[in-house]
C-alpha cells in the first residue's frame, strides 16, 4: 500500500480498572515511571493490531504492555469485569467528532472505575493499494490520464468524522467499517482497488509494503 496523505485530530482515552480491584492498583502514570512495571500489564482494547486504541495504550504504558484487541467496546468491558485484563483502554473524546456515547453508556452498565485517561493526537495517513492514487477534486474518475482514483473510504465511524471535510473535499465517500487498522486489512485482504482508509502510522509499518 501506499501513503497518500494526512489529516489530524485529537482523542480523549480513557483507562478503566474494576472496581474491585484494590485502589493501589488504580494508578496508571506516565510511561517513563512504569515501564519497568508495564511487561505484565494486560490492556483490552477495541480492535486489529495497529488500531489507535492499541497505539495510545502504548505512548502510555510503553511497549512492553500486552495489548489485547477486541471486536468491540462492550467485549473490553467483559474482559475487565471478568478479570481476564487488568485494565481496557477505550476512546471517550474526540475533538472533532465529539463523544462516544456508546463508552459512556458502558460505564453506567457495567460496575468499572476510570483509573487514568490519555490525551491523544490522531494523525490519519491515507493508504490506498499500489498504484491508486487520491483523486485531485469531485469530478475527478481518473478518465483523463486512465489512472485508477480511490473512490471510498473506509474506516472506523470516528476516523471518519476526523477526515470529513478532507475526504469530502476530494469527492470521496465515506463507508463505515468496525476498525481502522481491519479496514487496511480488508483493503489488502479483499483486492479493493477503488477504496482507501485513514490510518495510523503502527498500521503504516504493517501495510505499507502490500502490493
Amino acid at each position: 500500500m501506499i501513503f497518500l496523505g494526512a489529516c489530524y485530530a485529537a482523542m480523549g482515552f480513557a483507562f478503566v480498572v474494576d472496581a474491585f480491584t484494590p485502589q493501589s492498583a488504580h494508578k496508571i502514570t506516565s510511561k517513563a515511571t512504569i515501564s519497568s512495571t508495564a511487561l505484565n500489564l494486560r490492556v483490552a482494547y477495541q480492535g486489529e493490531t495497529g488500531a489507535y486504541s492499541e497505539k495510545s495504550t502504548r505512548e502510555l504504558l510503553g511497549d512492553n504492555v500486552v495489548a489485547i484487541g477486541k471486536p468491540n467496546f462492550e467485549a473490553c468491558f467483559r474482559a475487565v469485569a471478568a478479570m481476564e485484563v487488568d485494565y481496557c483502554c477505550l476512546p471517550v473524546e474526540n475533538s472533532l467528532g465529539g463523544s462516544i456515547h456508546e463508552n459512556y453508556d458502558l460505564m453506567l452498565r457495567y460496575d468499572l472505575t476510570i483509573c487514568a485517561e490519555h490525551e491523544f493526537r490522531v494523525q490519519h495517513c491515507v493508504l490506498a493499494k499500489e498504484g491508486v492514487r487520491l483523486p485531485e477534486g469531485p469530478t475527478d474518475n481518473g478518465s483523463h490520464d486512465g489512472s485508477s482514483v480511490a473512490k471510498y473510504a473506509i474506516s472506523h465511524p470516528q476516523a471518519l468524522a476526523q477526515c470529513d471535510n478532507y475526504l469530502r473535499s476530494l469527492g470521496i465517500t465515506p463507508i463505515p467499517t468496525y476498525d481502522t487498522a481491519g479496514s487496511a486489512k480488508m483493503i489488502k485482504d479483499d483486492d479493493l482497488p477503488d477504496r482507501c482508509t485513514p490510518e495510523n502510522t503502527i498500521a503504516i509499518g504493517m501495510f505499507s509494503t502490500i502490493g
